[in-house]
């Protein structure tokens, strides 16, 4: 292919450069909305919601700045780019590499896909034949065989084995029998070969293995031909990898704008909805992409697509006036820019320099992006990305040498407690001397933070078990040493460590560490500050776990949770004038579930939100039911979990459970527990006073069981403390009980504050609360928690027991509207 010459090049970028300013100018406009132009190979809508999320991260992490999501086909996303009307790009590999050759687009980050639980952040072609098919080994066999494909510009589905069989010797469209193109999705290629419609298939890697885990695709049927392993890559593949998708910028977008989502992508974590919704495990720096570049051009397909040559001998044959006129224009321009050269020549070394300039800080940026995704901002250690990567290496190498690697897990004891007491920054501070001591004075392959107070040790220099149990005495004796922060000379912390091996333990990287977690939980039950070696008993510990929490999951759809009621009474007139509501679980295999067994699970994951919704909505609902029934007005509380006060849509929730049962707000109490409201108490400050402005009641559930502050007792303008049982159970013989209860009464009643005491089981309990001014009790005394129907029966049979009690020293200084009716 013929270049044109200096001069006429000059005059297409003279003429580029007039019509491309004014269109730079108005794209430059100062919006605070960006569009993300996305490629639909699927539904426009499903593309959209697979990739909103993520756009609503970077709204949220980049400031001043909305990012929404359009979803476009190949045709009408070049139309979009080469308008301008987005601001930034997300395509596949082959697009994107066309799009960077004619319109000029630039790549900021490249997609890490996640693949049977791993990131990956390369793809490739596979060739599929029947299984039964022996007379195919080879790509050379193909020879003579018909083929089907996905689409031309499909670069897994069609182009990258094509590439593979040109590279084996065998040129598809002159030694294949037929070659045909299926078009989107990749199943249908799939279908054809095991209908026989094909004697070979081609799709991108990953979607032979997607149907056989779904089961779609019975086992032994279709195989790879020619198969290439790679190291972590999961997939068996026929053709080399190439770079995942790449999430690219305009040139009209800011620079501050593309560096500020750059870095937003690179932070996102592996756990964050946006990942989990968009089907990925990240991002990172952006990839080479010169393996497309030269597979495209040894294909001859765009922007390498090849042009037919007209020689000048030919054209001036044909068209001489042309040819004349067109070299005097030439001569014409000659002489404009033999004028303009030295201008030109200054302006351009000037950009040079500074085009220099300005790589030399994104090289050094790109560095510091690479630095940040793979380590601990706080203590500078690996993080888990890193930890990945230099586990999955001294595994491949352990497995050469036959040697062993080991994960030491660590979790550093109450460490919990640094934080509420002294405050995150002397926590913050600890964390980092830590890390330092970690990095300096431990010898491991790799020490990483993967969070919070958690480091991962790999140590594969050790050759048996009593070499590992000296070195994790080594680790405990480093962490005990004292720390000097935050005004301490001498504080001192613990550590928990669970060990696990492979390949003696597990030959999976995320099995290993998950199999080290649960034995660092072992060291704990143990009573901490000491280490545990993995047991199969400890898998068998979490699968039951697991087994628990999809029975649970089920049990949310199938409606098996129902709700009991506690009767609360009033001290004085004997009467039932509330009810506290529980949740219980009836499984129709296993009976009726303790609590015991099901919350803290659910509180770990995340479950305790709707069983927290539907005790809400069920305990409203009952209650206006009893009314209709002509009970006894009956005020209802109900517990409130740490995630639901978090959840940015309770209150909405609130007005739309009060509206809907017809319940007033001033019949039902929220009970929370002392660790959520102080561990909470900046973000749910507001939430907690609106919720009472909805004249809603909070009660303070298990009184004097945590880190108890009068302060947050004040400013959340608190109506209740319900005093725990633990303190109950033992009076009125036990005198430290007895005094912590009087303290407890006298406290909340000087504050304005109602009391109820929790677990009142006997006659003299009662009597002691009562002489002590308590306002109300709960417990076995009256009553277990009960079904409805039950608690209604109870509270029409129940006789009131009046009983004196102690009239409160400062009882007006609020008035009470709960317990002292």
């Amino acid at each position: 292919m013929r270049h044109p010459s200096t001069l006429p090049r000059l005059l297409i970028l003279l003429i580029s450069l007039s019509v491309a300013a004014p269109a730079m100018a108005a794209n430059s406009d100062g919006a605070s909305v960006y569009t993300i132009g996305v490629l639909a190979f699927r539904d426009a809508e499903e593309t959209t919601a697979q990739w909103q999320p993520t756009a609503d991260y970077l709204s949220t992490q980049v400031d001043a700045a909305e990012f929404r999501i359009q979803a476009l086909n190949y045709p009408d996303l070049e139309q979009a780019v080469a308008t301008g009307d987005v601001d930034f790009v997300l395509t596949n590999t082959g697009h994107y590499v066309r799009l960077e050759a004619q319109q000029g687009i630039t790549r900021l980050a490249t997609l890490i896909a996640e693949e049977q639980g791993q990131p990956i952040r390369q793809f490739g072609g596979t060739i599929l034949v029947l299984d039964e098919r022996n007379d195919l080994q080879s790509l050379d066999d193909l020879r003579g065989q018909r083929l089907l494909a996905v689409e031309e510009d499909s670069l897994g589905g069609w182009l990258a084995g094509y590439g593979a069989l040109r590279d084996a010797g065998v040129e598809p469209f002159e030694d294949l029998a037929s070659v045909h193109y299926t078009g989107m999705p990749h199943y249908r290629v799939l279908e054809g070969v095991l209908t026989g419609e094909a004697d070979a298939g081609m799709v991108r890697t990953g979607v032979l293995e997607e149907r056989l885990q779904s089961g779609e695709l019975p086992a032994d049927t279709l195989r790879v031909l020619a198969p290439r392993k790679t190291a972590g890559f999961p997939f068996a593949h026929s053709t080399r990898l190439y770079p995942e998708w790449p999430f690219s910028r305009l040139g009209h977008t800011p620079d501050q704008l593309a560096e500020a989502v750059t870095i937003a992508l690179l932070s996102l974590p592996a756990d964050h909805p946006a990942a989990r919704e968009g089907g990925y495990h990240g991002w990172s720096a952006p990839l080479s992409y010169a393996a497309v570049h030269e597979l495209l051009e040894e294909l001859g397909r765009p922007p390498y697509d090849r042009t037919v040559a007209i020689t000048l001998r030919a054209y001036w044959e044909a068209r001489p006036d042309v040819l004349l006129g067109f070299m005097a224009g030439l001569l014409l321009l000659s002489g404009l820019a033999a004028l303009y050269y030295r201008r030109l020549t200054r302006r351009l070394s000037l950009e040079v320099e500074q085009r220099r300039a300005a790589e030399g800080r994104l090289r050094a940026h790109e560095a510091r992006l690479a630095y940040q995704a793979g380590h601990d901002p706080l203590t500078g250690l690996p993080n888990r990305t890193l930890l990945q990567e230099h586990l999955d290496e001294a595994m491949q190498q352990a497995s050469q040498r036959e040697g062993l690697v080991a994960i030491l897990f660590v979790d550093l004891d109450r460490f919990k407690n640094i934080n509420d007491s002294l405050g995150h920054r002397v926590g913050d501070d600890l964390l980092q001397i830590l890390g330092e001591r970690l990095k300096t004075r431990f010898k491991a392959r790799t020490v990483a933070r993967i969070g919070g107070d958690e480091f991962i040790a790999v140590i594969d220099d050790a050759a048996e078990h009593q070499e590992l149990e000296a070195r994790a005495r080594q680790l405990l004796e480093l962490i005990a040493e004292p720390f000097a922060v935050g005004g301490w000379t001498n504080l001192q912390v613990g550590a928990s460590i669970g060990i696990a091996l492979f390949p003696e333990d597990a030959t999976e990287a995320g099995e290993l560490l998950t199999q080290a977690d649960a034995a660092m939980y072992e060291a704990k039950d143990a009573g901490r500050n000491t280490f545990r070696f993995y047991r199969t008993a400890l898998t068998d510990a979490a699968n039951q776990r697991l087994e628990i929490e999809n029975r649970l999951r089920h049990a949310l759809v199938q409606n098996e949770l129902e709700v009991f009621y506690q009767p609360q009474v009033h001290m004085t007139s004997g009467k039932i004038t509330g009810i506290e509501a529980l949740v219980r679980w009836r499984d129709p295999e296993r009976g009726l579930i303790a609590p015991d067994v099901f919350i803290p699970l659910a509180e770990e994951t995340g479950l305790i939100t709707a069983i927290g919704d539907f005790v809400l909505r069920e305990a409203c609902r009952q209650v206006v039911e009893w009314d209709r029934q002509g009970l006894p007005p009956l005020e209802v509380s109900v517990n409130l979990s740490a995630r639901q006060v978090a959840a940015p849509g309770l209150l909405h929730q609130l007005r739309q459970v009060l509206h809907e049962s017809g319940l007033p707000a001033q019949r039902l109490t929220l009970e929370l527990t002392e660790s959520t409201l102080m561990e909470q108490a900046d973000t749910t400050r507001g939430t907690l006073q609106q919720i009472k402005g909805l004249g809603i009641a909070l009660a303070i559930d298990d009184f004097g069981t945590g880190y108890s502050s009068l302060a947050y007792l004040k400013e959340f303008a608190i109506d209740i403390l319900k005093i725990d049982q633990t303190f109950v159970r033992d009076l009125p013989e036990d005198r430290n009980d007895a005094e912590l209860a009087m303290t407890i009464i006298d406290m909340a009643h000087n504050l304005g504050l109602d009391v109820l005491a929790e677990g009142v089981e006997t006659q003299a309990q009662r009597a002691f609360l009562a002489a002590q001014g308590c306002d109300a009790w709960q417990g076995y005394l009256c009553s277990r928690p009960l079904p409805a129907a039950s608690l209604a029966r109870l509270v029409n049979d129940h006789e009131p027991e009046p009983f004196a009690r102690r009239t409160p020293v400062k009882a007006a200084m609020a008035p009470r509207r709960h317990l002292r009716s």
